[in-house]
């Protein structure tokens, strides 16, 4: 049966291989290669008939021109706006487009053979609570992250059948890393949603871009984690889809002027504000990129202390917290009691070692990006004292310093200091908030407070009880008692 006409032009007709002249203006010259029709779309222009408006707009049949929009038989003008960013192509060709208007695998035999780099990220946001879940690896499906990273390098070998006028390439380089985008502090959103934020790197060298791998690279990492979380959040988003970098070609680099900064660099020193209640006579401290003390003039932030006797688990524990909390988005600080004299300066043989062994008593070490001081003292330094430089963080992590009356957390794994025999038990007092310890350990705390209470008359209360080996279990604690959770 025959086919109707319809009278009407298709648009691959009506614009032939390029944008009209009337909206990207006249194309720079170009090789044959990236410039294709290009010319022939100028003649075209050219030819119209009638007046010229703004960009050259045509203006026939009382058409007004405003940025290169028509405003045609008396409609009212367009409000007026910003203009749209610069755009930063190669040209203004679109090179997938033949002169026919079909689209067509571009022929890249005669270019030369480079060394090609993309760096592409996409964002993925959620809820608090399931961004929790991923870091905490509690997923149904398994380790979510370590699923995106593995789906997002194999979308990126992939890519070429993905995308129809891509060209396959022989891979050389393909890694994607997923960071959690915190509620607050560095590296958090302006509107204080949270998420992961995915960036991938792809190589290769050819004769064509790998910008394409890069984006899709990112793109299905995002999705897979979205498909392994999605039993507990359909309403995760998946925004900024972007292009960071590319290197190599006959273009050369090119880089996004607004990217994230890198999480290396110095951030910018704002100059501190005095406290409401402070003395209005007190003059202002001098701006410092030192954190804490009276320079800062803030709150020191909440501390928590780990005790335990030598090889209790203390700073195995520790670690995985701090890990945690920074998972969690939190700034952390941490302080750690040394309980022999003479702590050595860096390492035999470095500066600050050869400057200690020299006879300095107050070695510092600066760099762009931190510091670090060490300083002979008469007596020991108080811990109030040192938690007052620890303002520019949200919660210290202490480890050690059992008479400091910190609020603690007692860590125990067998009970008894190995090297004194001494209990675990003993160490709880009215500051102890948690207890983290294996069942066996707990059963003879329970069991030796009930022997208390029998002789004493009194029930000995016993702080919440937290599984050592849970460190999710203890930062959900953390973050409950200094009002994070």
């Amino acid at each position: 049966m025959a086919r109707r006409k319809t009278g009407k032009t298709t648009i691959k007709r009506a614009t032939g291989e390029t944008y009209p002249v009337s909206v990207v203006g006249e194309p720079p010259a170009q090789d044959e290669e990236r410039a294709g029709g290009g010319a022939a779309a100028a003649s075209d222009a050219a030819a119209s008939d009638g007046p010229t408006g703004v960009n050259g707009a045509d203006m026939t049949d009382s058409t007004t021109a405003i940025d290169g929009v028509d405003v045609r038989d008396g409609a009212p003008a367009p409000a007026a706006h910003t203009a749209a960013p610069t755009r930063d192509g190669a040209g203004d060709v679109l090179t997938h487009v033949d002169d026919k208007g079909d689209v067509r695998m571009i022929d890249v035999s005669g270019k030369a053979v480079t060394q090609r780099l993309a760096v592409a990220e996409a964002t993925i946001l959620m809820h608090p609570e399931t961004q929790t879940m991923v870091l905490e690896d509690r997923a149904k499906k398994g380790d979510v992250l370590a699923c995106a990273r593995v789906a997002g390098i194999m979308a990126s070998k992939r890519t070429g059948e993905l995308i129809p006028m891509c060209h396959p390439l022989m891979i050389t380089k393909s890694a994607v890393d997923i960071e959690p985008i915190p509620a607050s502090g560095e590296g958090a959103r302006d509107d204080g949603r949270v998420g992961f934020r995915v960036q991938a790197t792809c190589g290769v060298t050819g004769v064509t871009g790998i910008e394409m791998e890069a984006l899709t690279a990112a793109s299905v990492a995002c999705l897979t984690i979205y498909d392994m979380c999605k039993a507990v959040d359909r309403g995760m988003e998946i925004v900024d889809v972007r292009l960071l970098r590319k290197e190599g070609g006959r273009s050369g680099t090119w880089e996004r002027e607004d990217k994230v900064p890198a999480t290396d660099a110095v951030p910018a020193v704002e100059t501190p504000t005095a406290p409401a209640d402070a003395d209005a006579e007190t003059p202002a401290s001098p701006t410092s990129p030192l954190p804490g003390g009276p320079i800062a003039n803030g709150a020191a932030a909440p501390a928590i202390a780990f005790i335990g006797y030598q090889n209790s688990g203390k700073t195995t524990l520790v670690e995985k917290v701090i890990a945690r909390l920074t998972q969690r988005g939190l700034r952390v600080g941490s302080i750690k009691h040394h309980g022999e004299k003479n702590i050595e300066v860096d390492q035999p043989g470095k500066d600050s070692w050869r400057h200690a062994r020299a006879g300095s008593r107050h070695v510092g070490l600066v760099s762009p990006g931190r510091f670090a001081e060490y300083a002979d003292t008469a007596e020991e330094v108080p811990v109030a004292d040192l938690l007052t430089h620890f303002t520019d963080v949200d919660v210290v992590v202490v480890e050690g310093y059992k008479t400091a009356e910190l609020p603690n957390i007692v860590v125990s794994r067998s009970g008894v200091d190995r090297l004194r025999g001494d209990s675990s038990y003993d160490l709880v007092d009215e500051h102890t908030v948690a207890i983290a310890c294996n069942e066996l350990v707990e059963r003879d705390f329970r069991a030796r407070a009930a022997k208390e209470a029998d002789e004493d008359g009194e029930p000995r209360a016993l702080p919440p009880f937290l599984n050592i080996n849970d460190a999710a279990e203890i930062v959900n604690f953390i973050m409950r008692r200094i009002g994070r959770a």
